[in-house]
């Protein structure tokens, strides 16, 4: 299991919480903030590069979550997607991306707890 047994142990619930709201942090930096400039940068800084971007970090997001093109793979990127164009759409703003992400990770954990 990815976070041991979580069922009923609110205390490793709360010890493992902080370490995943700073791993979405790290990925919004990464996959959002570096990727798309990235991609923009080799591609030309024209509109149709930054769909590009957006739509490549997703994948790469989504494919990067479990390592195979499947049903998680492809919901995965569908939300590395939304959260690509609202990264774009904020003025390229990290902080919603990074606090939408810390509460899908928070909510997944807290489904987990029964």
């Amino acid at each position: 299991r990815k976070f041991g047994d979580l069922e009923g142990n609110w205390p490793l619930v709360l010890s493992i919480i902080p370490f995943v709201w700073l791993q979405a942090l790290l990925e919004e930096v990464l996959d959002r903030g570096f990727l798309i400039h990235w991609i923009e940068r080799a591609l030309g800084s024209v509109v149709w590069a930054t769909v590009c971007a957006v739509g490549i970090q997703a994948a790469i997001f989504g494919f990067r979550h479990s390592h195979d093109i499947s049903e998680r793979s492809i919901t995965v990127g569908l939300i590395g997607l939304a959260m690509g164009i609202g990264y774009v759409v904020f003025g390229r703003n990290l902080w919603p991306p990074i606090l939408a992400h810390c509460a899908l990770n928070t909510m997944s954990m807290l489904d987990r707890v029964g």
